[in-house]
């Protein structure tokens, strides 16, 4: 298997760049089009009346859900894959190591528990039954999925197992994780051409940048899985046509979510096959890895959401009705009348 036969990841991070270090990023436009996307698709469902929010209901929706992706997705990276940055401080900016998203990214599994938290407290404020709310919100996520790990792909992070097939990748990003020694003589062997670097992140750069470079790391890497467009088919675009297509059989409130989260957690387990293991984490029991193990727990969850689905047993049109009429404001004017009339009849 000569690596040199196999494509050669060489996109550039940055759709613009003003510095070495500062530019726009793909990564920060794959969130803005999740979340443009996501809107126009509540707002279709509200117009449709498959959503009982108000246009400006959505709008506001929309800005929880943005909270929850970006502080849920942080706090569960930190929490699931690298606790020490809860602990790392540094005298310039961001600080702290949890702020620094420059440092391991974000999760997925974390952005999921953003979600819902705010998700909860937006139908808490508005008096919107939250499995009501939370239909919609996994029908507008898979899209969002699939630009994240698009732009994971473009920044040749989280790539795939090693392998042989005629798609397969060369990640220049893959020697972040090798060894001190094999690292230094790639090093060594560069600056006998005439190339120095003092950083695996500088040498990725030149690789990007320089074909000399490139011609000359490339027969050193292993071809991959590109795992991260997997990812994308299944999570954004599978689970996308799946969750349309059963959201309109099944207008019991709350199926829809616990379809979202089985449907996610079977593709997820599906596609970390073909995905490597998290660097200082590796495989887990059963062999299966930290993001596996975090997808079975989703497989409990949408079990709890079915069953109070069927509890509940209602579709939306009938138990909005029922809530909007038990809000705060109308129970006192409904008081305030029962008192004027009967000191009418006195």
């Amino acid at each position: 298997m000569d690596p040199s036969d196999y494509y050669l990841h060489r996109i550039s991070p940055f759709i613009i760049r003003f510095s070495e270090s500062f530019g726009l990023r793909w990564y920060g436009i794959s969130y803005v089009l999740g979340f443009v996307v996501g809107i126009l698709l509540l707002r279709r469902l509200s117009k449709n009346r498959r959503l009982r929010l108000s246009l400006s209901e959505v709008d506001a929706l929309m800005t929880y859900l943005v909270i929850g992706v970006l502080v849920g997705a942080r706090v569960g990276y930190v929490l699931f894959y690298d606790l020490s940055l809860l602990v790392q401080f540094e005298s310039h900016f961001p600080f702290w190591g949890l702020l620094a998203v420059n440092q391991g990214g974000m999760s997925s599994h974390g952005g999921f528990i953003g979600v819902a938290v705010l998700m909860v407290i937006f139908a808490r404020r508005y008096r919107y039954p939250i499995m009501h709310v939370g239909d919609a919100v996994v029908m507008a996520a898979p899209p969002g999925l699939f630009f994240g790990r698009m732009a994971n792909f473009i920044n040749g992070e989280l790539f795939g197992r090693p392998t042989d097939v005629p798609w397969a990748v060369c990640f220049p990003s893959e020697i972040l994780n090798w060894p001190f020694e094999r690292t230094t003589r790639l090093f060594q062997t560069l600056s006998e051409k005439g190339y120095e670097f003092t950083d695996v992140g500088g040498l990725i750069d030149g690789v990007i940048r320089n074909d000399a470079v490139a011609a000359l790391v490339h027969p050193m890497l292993t071809p991959r899985h590109p795992s991260q467009i997997y990812e994308a088919l299944l999570e954004g675009v599978v689970l996308f046509l799946l969750l349309w297509f059963l959201g309109k059989r099944f207008r019991r409130i709350g199926a829809v979510s616990a379809f979202f989260f089985w449907g996610y957690a079977v593709l997820r387990i599906f596609a970390e096959q073909f995905r490597e293991p998290d660097v200082g984490i590796g495989f887990q029991w059963l062999g299966l890895t930290r993001g596996q193990w975090l997808s079975a727990l989703m497989l409990v969850a949408g079990g709890v959401i079915w069953y109070f689905s069927l509890k509940v047993n209602l579709t939306p049109d009938a138990i909005i009705s029922r809530e909007k009429q038990k809000s705060p404001g109308k129970k006192k004017a409904v008081g305030r009348d029962r008192k004027s009339r009967s000191r009418k009849k006195r």
